[in-house]
C-alpha cells in the first residue's frame, strides 16, 4: 500500500489524467454527450460540500469535525478537476436552448469564462482554508471567504448548468436547494468516511468514535428535514401558481418511465429513510445504520440530479458507471495519501 501513496504532485497528474480519460471518452459519444454534465452536477456537489462542510465547522469549533478534518480538507485538489472537466463542456453548449438565440447574460464566452473562473476561485480558496487549517493557522478568514464562493459555485451550477437547460423554467429558490444538498452530501460522505476510517481507532483516544457518530447522524437527520422543507416550499409554488412554463418541465420528469419512477425514488432517499432510521437515539451510534444511511443519501443525490437532467440531455449508461467509478477510485486513493497531501498542502 505504500507504493499507493500519491504526493501533491501525484494527485494533481492523477486529475489531469482523469479528466483527459473523461474528455476523450466524451467526445467519443456520438449522440450521447450529457453524461458530463451529470458526473459535473454530481461531483461538484460533493467536492465543493466537503470543503464547505469543515469550513462551517472550522467557524462555529465543532469538535466532532477533528476525527475527520485532515481527510475532508485533503480533497481539495478534486476542486481542480471541476474546472478541467468543465473544459470540456463547451463542444456540448448546443445541449442548451439558448445557444440559437444567445443573450447578454446566455451566451458562449459569458457562460464558460463566469463558470471557470468561479470555479477556480473556489478551488484557490479552498486550498488556502485547507493550508491554513492544517497549519494550525487561524482559518476564520479564509473558512468565510470559501463559503461565500461555494454559495456563489452552487448557485450558478443550479442556474446555469441546470435551470438553462429547460427555460423557461424558473426557480428563484434553486441555488439555496443545490448549496444545501452540497452540505447535505458533505455530512453524508462524512458517515462513510467515519465508518470506513475510524472505527475502533481515533488520533486522539479521547475522542469517542460512538459520540462523533452521533453528531454525525444527527446533522443527517437534520439535513433531511431541512431539504424536505426547500423541496416542499418549491412544490407548493408549483402546485399554488399552476402556470404552465414551471409545471410542464416537471411534468416531463414524472410522465414517461424511468424518471416516473425516479422521482419516487430520491425522495425516499433524501427524506423517508434517513428521517425514519436514525429517529431513535441509539441507532445514531451503529455504524451499520451510519454507513447504510450515507450511502442512501449519496445514491439519492444522484438520482436526483439524474432526473433534473433526464428530460433534455442524451446520457449514455456505460459512460456515467465508467465516470463514477473513476472518479471514486481517484478519491479513495487521494485520502489513502491524505497525510501525504496535507504535509504538502500549499
Amino acid at each position: 500500500m505504500t507504493s499507493m501513496v500519491l504526493n501533491k504532485s501525484g494527485i494533481y497528474a492523477l486529475l489531469v489524467i482523469s479528466a483527459l480519460l473523461i474528455g476523450l471518452t466524451e467526445f467519443g459519444l456520438s449522440g450521447k454527450p450529457g453524461s458530463l454534465l451529470l458526473t459535473l452536477l454530481f461531483w461538484s456537489c460533493i467536492a465543493q460540500g466537503c470543503i464547505a462542510l469543515a469550513a462551517a465547522c472550522e467557524l462555529v469549533n465543532a469538535r466532532w469535525i477533528a476525527s475527520l478534518r485532515r481527510e475532508l480538507l485533503s480533497l481539495y485538489p478534486l476542486l481542480l478537476l471541476l474546472p478541467l472537466l468543465f473544459l470540456f463542456l463547451w463542444p456540448q453548449l448546443d445541449l442548451y436552448p439558448w445557444t440559437d438565440h444567445p443573450t447578454l447574460w446566455l451566451n458562449r464566452p459569458f457562460f464558460m469564462l463566469r463558470n471557470l473562473a468561479i470555479l477556480l476561485a473556489v478551488f484557490l480558496a479552498g486550498r488556502h482554508l485547507a493550508k491554513r487549517s492544517l497549519d494550525g493557522q487561524t482559518t476564520g478568514p479564509a473558512a468565510v471567504i470559501y463559503l461565500l464562493l461555494f454559495v456563489t459555485s452552487q448557485t450558478l451550477a443550479a442556474f446555469d448548468w441546470v435551470m438553462s437547460l429547460v427555460w423557461p423554467w424558473i426557480s428563484t429558490l434553486l441555488g439555496a436547494y443545490f448549496f444545501t444538498e452540497a452540505l447535505y452530501a458533505a455530512a453524508a460522505t462524512s458517515g462513510l468516511l467515519m465508518v470506513l476510517y475510524f472505527q475502533g481507532k481515533t488520533r486522539d483516544t479521547s475522542l469517542a468514535v460512538g459520540n462523533h457518530l452521533r453528531d454525525i447522524g444527527l446533522l443527517m437527520f437534520g439535513f433531511s428535514v431541512l431539504w424536505t422543507g426547500l423541496f416542499f416550499a418549491q412544490f407548493l409554488l408549483l402546485w399554488y401558481g399552476n402556470l404552465p412554463e414551471e409545471v410542464g418541465y416537471i411534468l416531463d420528469i414524472i410522465s414517461n418511465s424511468p424518471g416516473r419512477e425516479l422521482a419516487w425514488l430520491f425522495p425516499f432517499a433524501l427524506f423517508l429513510a434517513p428521517f425514519i432510521l436514525l429517529l431513535a437515539a441509539p441507532v445514531k451510534q451503529n455504524r451499520h445504520i451510519i454507513a447504510g444511511v450515507s450511502c442512501t443519501v449519496l445514491g439519492g443525490l444522484f438520482i436526483e440530479r439524474l432526473c433534473l437532467v433526464m428530460p433534455t440531455v442524451p446520457l449514455h449508461a456505460g459512460a456515467l458507471l465508467f465516470y463514477n467509478l473513476l472518479l471514486i477510485a481517484v478519491v479513495l486513493l487521494m485520502l489513502h495519501s491524505s497525510m501525504h497531501v496535507s504535509a504538502s498542502a500549499d
